[in-house]
């Protein structure tokens, strides 16, 4: 059986690839090294089935603010964020927007792209983000003879509708303190995973996103956004490491989000 899933993923390379380039081979040891692989997608794929699909999956770098795809667009690929945080956005019809999720390392991004329907949403970088582009050839053929893969994606997807759920209790009940501090140890923590994996000493930076994105992600107006995190500041829970990263008092924050004081 597994002589017969490598001949399979063979079929996704084309025969250009045969020989491989320069990008091609540091393509291969960026999925071979790649940590995030065992929670992703390709997690049961041996380094040489790997080597097999490395050479067709581009990774990008998005700085913030930067958009991956948008609401409609149909990107014919699955994006598997390596680094960041991405904010998944949606527009009303008098223009304002809403963030409806945050994804984060080892997400799976575009799932609608598998049902061959257009985006429902407008995925951009919060953070700066790396991901991997999967082509969904690549992702149709190795399925075709891996039947965990398809088990894997329906994982992903309960993932995707259980943080949906998460987000309506998370950040949009209670008080506009509340759901600041919450949003403040969430990036906290997804800082601190990030460090952890690149073993980074230190508290872990995080880069506060701008007055209307935290707005939008907790459902309040970006002046009652900007002022709670100056009252934040002012109490000494954030402080400053540069233009746009702080460290927070995470303890004194949870208290907040447990109870306003």
């Amino acid at each position: 059986m597994r002589s017969l899933a490598r001949a399979s993923v063979a079929t996704a390379v084309p025969p250009a690839l045969a020989e491989p380039t320069a990008q091609a081979c540091r393509r291969m040891a960026r999925c071979r090294s790649c940590t995030v692989r065992r929670n992703a997608l390709f997690v049961n794929l041996t380094h040489e089935e790997l080597d097999q699909i490395a050479p067709s999956v581009p990774d990008l770098t998005l700085s913030a603010g930067q958009p991956l795809y948008r609401e409609g667009d149909r990107p014919n690929a699955l994006f598997i964020i390596r680094r960041g945080v991405v904010k998944l956005e949606q527009y009303l019809p008098d223009g304002t927007y809403r963030i409806v999720r945050l994804a984060r390392r080892t997400d799976l991004l575009a799932l609608e792209s598998l049902l061959e329907t257009a985006c429902d949403h407008t995925a951009i970088a919060l953070t700066e983000v790396e991901v991997c582009r999967v082509p969904l050839p690549v992702v149709r053929l190795v399925m075709a003879k891996q039947d965990w893969l398809a088990t894997q994606m329906i994982r992903h997807w309960h993932h995707a509708v259980q943080r949906a759920d998460d987000w309506l209790t998370h950040y949009s009940t209670g008080t506009g303190r509340q759901r600041i501090a919450r949003l403040l140890i969430d990036l906290h923590d997804l800082a601190e995973m990030d460090a952890e994996e690149q073993e980074e000493a230190g508290p872990p930076l995080v880069e506060l996103p701008s007055r209307d994105d935290v707005g939008a992600i907790v459902g309040i107006t970006k002046e009652t956004a900007s002022r709670v995190v100056a009252d934040f500041r002012r109490a000494g829970l954030l402080r400053n490491e540069g233009a746009r990263h702080m460290t927070i008092d995470r303890a004194a924050l949870a208290a907040i989000a447990a109870k306003d004081a």
